[in-house]
């Protein structure tokens, strides 16, 4: 799959996401009518601001026809502001499984396939940036709280073999709270590595995970 697919993919994931907090306005806005019968509008702030947060997850890389990873991540953010925050550390180990369609074209096509070396761990430090923020009525009967990220930052990858090349990775978030201190949160990410220079490959990232926040304090001064 080529560079342009897979970041049209990813853009795409990202435009569904901005569309799923398109509605959280009119949930997360208090209405009062004006004396004009008109409408005014009460922008609802976030609540405290959780400086520490530590998450954990499982995901997919798929694009591989050879072997399909499944993935364990853990990752260390710091919220500077409810605005920006900087995920210092992002790692992932993949189990690597064999889909079987290496061993198809040779016993049926008497074809042996070259490989590339396959991604065995990804780290990374990435950029936040929280623009979304919002309420949601799920089957309008109960209230969610939903935050929409955006990540960017340096990245290197691990491949068998011994091979570390650089590159950057890219992608969004949309995070739901779960009361105060936990969250669930679904990512989607592109790793472009770059080895040897000589060429950019793709590793699309899809995860589900669970993130821990602690360390609150009164941030009213942030958000006027």
């Amino acid at each position: 799959m080529t560079c342009t697919r897979v970041s049209r993919g990813v853009s795409v994931a990202i435009a569904l996401a901005l569309l799923v907090l398109a509605g959280a306005p009119s949930t997360a806005r208090a209405d009062v009518a004006s004396e004009k019968g008109g409408e005014l509008y009460s922008i609802e702030k976030r609540d405290l601001l959780g400086h520490h947060e530590l998450s954990i997850s499982i995901g997919t890389l798929p694009l591989d026809a050879f072997a399909k990873g499944l993935t364990l991540q853990g990752s260390y953010t710091y919220h500077f502001t409810q605005l920006i925050a900087w995920e210092l550390v992002s790692g992932l180990y993949s189990f690597n499984f064999e889909t079987g369609l290496e061993r198809d074209l040779r016993d049926r096509f008497d074809v042996q396939p070259e490989q590339d070396p396959r991604l065995v761990a990804l780290l990374a430090s990435n950029f936040v940036f929280k623009p979304l923020y919002g309420k949601l009525a799920f089957i309008n009967n109960t209230l969610l709280t939903a935050e929409l990220f955006f990540v960017l930052g340096p990245a290197l990858g691990f491949y068998e073999g011994g091979s570390v090349p650089f590159g950057v990775d890219y992608g969004a978030g949309l995070r739901f709270f779960v009361g105060k201190y936990f969250s669930v949160r679904f990512d989607i990410r592109d790793y472009l590595l770059l080895p040897d220079f000589s060429k950019v490959e793709n590793n699309l990232y899809i995860s589900l995970g669970l993130s821990l926040t602690f360390g609150f304090g009164d941030d009213t001064s942030e958000d006027d």
